[in-house]
């Protein structure tokens, strides 16, 4: 059920980024144990000079490759949310070759009555989910 929204440079293949989305969302069933047809992914491609990821003093410079993950979703545990975290970098550098210091990852959380899903009615708090 997490919205996901993805910015990064705009080079990627179509079947990289595939790849990429099917491994973002793989990782969200894992971590936050959403049915696997919870499938909701926005990407936002950019040119160099329409992103800037800095490193926020950590002492690493992010690559072409940088990734800026908006996940907006229901609150979830820090323990999940960890596990996300660790899950994304490790799917992403095994299977898209992304250095793990190239993903940025954000977290906003949000209610039940934050989400409509269609029809202008709130799903959550209406039952129908």
């Amino acid at each position: 059920m997490p919205l996901i929204k993805i910015d990064l440079f705009d080079f990627k293949e179509a079947a990289e980024l595939k790849s990429l989305l099917d491994n973002l969302h793989e990782a969200v069933v894992e971590a936050f144990e959403v049915p696997a047809g919870d499938r909701y992914q926005i990407v936002n491609q950019h040119k160099e000079n329409e992103m800037i990821l800095g490193d926020t003093g950590l002492g690493f410079t992010r690559t072409k490759n940088a990734i800026a993950i908006t996940i907006v979703s229901r609150k979830r545990t820090k323990e999940s949310k960890l596990r996300f975290y660790q899950l994304v970098t490790d799917k992403l550098k095994e299977r898209n070759e992304i250095d793990p210091k190239d993903v940025l990852i954000s977290m906003v959380e949000n209610n039940d009555e934050d989400w409509s899903f269609g029809y202008g009615k709130a799903q959550f708090i209406t039952g129908e989910l």
